[in-house]
């Protein structure tokens, strides 16, 4: 577990059976970790300057959701070991003020069209 808190993520102290993407004080969005299909961590790639460096991408059986944001592999880490409970978002304007700590800053939340 962190040392410190990280306002970005909160762990469990036992395996979750859903991680929670918080997309606003009065918006939530949680997918059950059995439905987890597969998680990539790469690069970030675009050509803003001021981007967040980090890109992750985690496959729900329904939905596709991207978390931006700096020093995410410690994000990454936790959803392997099955204690994430939850992310949020914070404003850009904190990135910075912790550098070698996961930050986010935008979860997008992307659902699958059905097939017909």
């Amino acid at each position: 577990m962190d040392e410190f808190k990280n306002d970005c993520y909160e762990l469990a102290t036992k395996h979750c059976l859903c991680i929670e993407f918080v997309l606003a004080e009065d918006q939530r969005r949680g997918f059950h970790t059995g439905q987890l299909i597969d998680y990539r961590l790469e690069p970030n790639s675009t050509d803003e300057t001021d981007a967040p460096p980090d890109k992750l991408t985690l496959a729900f059986g329904t939905a596709d959701v991207v978390v931006l944001g700096w020093q995410l592999s410690t994000l990454a880490d936790h959803l392997r070991d099955g204690d994430l409970l939850y992310v949020r978002a914070l404003p850009d304007r904190y990135a910075h003020l912790e550098p070698k700590r996961s930050f986010v800053a935008e979860i997008q939340i992307k659902p699958l069209k059905s097939a017909s």
